[in-house]
């Protein structure tokens, strides 16, 4: 490995939705390690709390948990309305949490699947986004907003058709918008993933493997893995590390760019 980084977040303030387990929880995590105060959120309370109990013990910055449902715009302007209350300004909104619809046919999916996948994915983003940007332009807040998306909304063919068209629209509000909050000084990019081992990844290696009693979800996953040009399954802290990079000094002149992290996965 060439060159050694560490980052400094102390006295910024940062939202993870969706950051009680998984992707999120790693991101959170990397943040709290580098001092930051981190706003933890998921829909659960009692997720939300133990986490934020236990990533408050991991750096100086303070960690605080807030209930809310991003399928809510009422719940994302209490989100934000609360961290503005408890720290006094947002230097960086991760928009992570999202949904994972299991339709076998875009035909025959029905409608409120479609509606129930776009307020969380897409629809809660831009959301978020929007507040959070006015709380920046209003304040002179300098900062930075972080999309999640995935290889799902590059590739064109493929399963998980709800969900890879949810993440085609994050890729453009990242472009669209980028431009232009840039003329504000804040910069919006986004990290994508594609095999992450997370619960939902497991999941999915879970369902394989019902179908296939020759395989067991571990030889699945180790698979996955296998088959990426760099031979393992992402971690939640490789997306914390391009997140990190995107939010700090390092990356102040990278405006409405999607960091793909896949371990090559982008490749194919």
């Amino acid at each position: 490995m060439v060159g050694h980084t560490q980052y400094d977040f102390s006295g910024e303030t940062a939202i993870v939705t969706g950051s009680t387990k998984g992707i999120g929880r790693g991101i959170a995590a990397g943040l709290a390690d580098a001092d930051a105060n981190v706003v933890v959120n998921s829909r659960t309370e009692s997720e939300v709390n133990a986490t934020a109990a236990e990533l408050d013990e991991r750096g100086a910055g303070r960690i605080v948990g807030i209930t809310a449902d991003v399928g809510s715009t009422d719940d994302i302007d209490t989100l934000v309305d609360r961290t503005i209350d408890e720290f006094g300004q947002i230097d960086l909104l991760v928009n992570n949490a999202a949904v994972w619809p299991e339709e076998k046919s875009l035909v025959d999916s029905d409608l409120e699947q479609w509606n129930h996948t776009m307020a969380v994915n897409v629809r809660a983003q831009y959301y978020a986004a929007k507040r959070v940007a006015r709380h920046m332009i209003d304040e002179d807040v300098e900062g930075c907003i972080v999309n999640h998306t995935s290889q799902a909304g590059d590739r064109r063919t493929g399963p998980f058709g709800l969900y890879g068209i949810s993440k085609t629209s994050i890729n453009g509000l990242t472009w669209r918008m980028a431009q232009e909050l840039a003329e504000h000084g804040i910069r919006m990019n986004a990290v994508s993933t594609d095999v992450t081992e997370t619960a939902q990844l497991r999941h999915e290696a879970e369902q394989e493997a019902a179908d296939d009693p020759d395989r067991t979800a571990e030889e699945i996953l180790r698979a996955r893995g296998e088959r990426r040009p760099l031979g393992r399954l992402g971690q939640p802290e490789d997306l914390a590390d391009a997140v990190l990079w995107l939010a700090s000094d390092r990356a102040d002149y990278v405006v409405g760019d999607t960091v793909r992290v896949s371990g090559g996965g982008n490749l194919e």
